[in-house]
């Protein structure tokens, strides 16, 4: 069996991929298979998160864990999809960007019959451009859960760098007029300078040209 899943950017409206992969691949094909069409790096971890209809993580398919956690948690590389694939419109998270949270939202769409000429996983659609693994800013916080927004906000908050570039501009808007104040003798002054120089230098050279065509 088939399973055909619809990727969605949490980011940006316009992309989406969709993907056929067989039932009794597993996790780590897909993730492989994600890592390898969007041109990540997969040294990078990442995470699945079986979820329910409104979105809500439920069980994590991590890509390693702990020794401590060994027994509890599946790993993709043990987790076949069909083991997990329970609703006709199965929801999944794939958490690509563990540092900021960044996802990609997975819609079970179609279950259909495999074929022999096709090498699976495969993408079947593609369309909107792929967002950027690292550091791009969320601009659709809204589209979060309560739970998932106060995530969003404290990772904005401990790096003032990349994300929430609105909130910066205004707490440096002043910034521009103070300065502006400040350097404004500071220019007048270094005009007047060389005024005074070049003035008393072009006042020599008329002394000069005027004696040399007397005589």
């Amino acid at each position: 069996m088939i399973y055909k899943f619809k990727i969605l950017s949490e980011e940006d409206d316009k992309f989406f991929m969709d993907v056929e992969i067989l039932s009794e691949q597993t996790f780590y094909d897909f993730h492989n298979f994600i890592q390898e069409e969007l041109e990540y790096d997969s040294s990078f971890l990442a995470k699945f998160f079986i979820a329910n209809h409104n979105l809500q993580r439920k069980q994590e398919i991590p890509l390693i864990i702990d020794k401590k956690s060994a027994k509890n948690i599946l790993t993709m590389d043990k987790a076949v999809l069909a083991n997990f694939i329970k609703d006709a419109h199965q929801k999944l998270i794939y958490l690509f960007d563990i540092l900021n949270n960044r996802t990609f939202f997975i819609e079970l769409v179609e279950t259909i019959s495999d074929s022999a000429s096709r090498y699976y996983p495969i993408c079947t659609d593609f369309g909107g451009e792929i967002p950027q693994q690292f550091g791009k800013k969320n601009n659709k916080i809204n589209v979060f859960d309560d739970e998932d927004d106060d995530i969003d906000i404290d990772i904005f908050h401990s790096k003032k760098a990349a994300p929430v570039l609105d909130d910066e501009e205004e707490d440096f808007t002043p910034e521009p007029f103070e300065k502006d104040i400040n350097f404004e003798p500071e220019e007048e002054t270094e005009q007047d300078e060389p005024e005074s120089t070049d003035t008393d230098k072009f006042d020599d050279t008329e002394d000069i040209d005027e004696t040399d065509i007397e005589k």
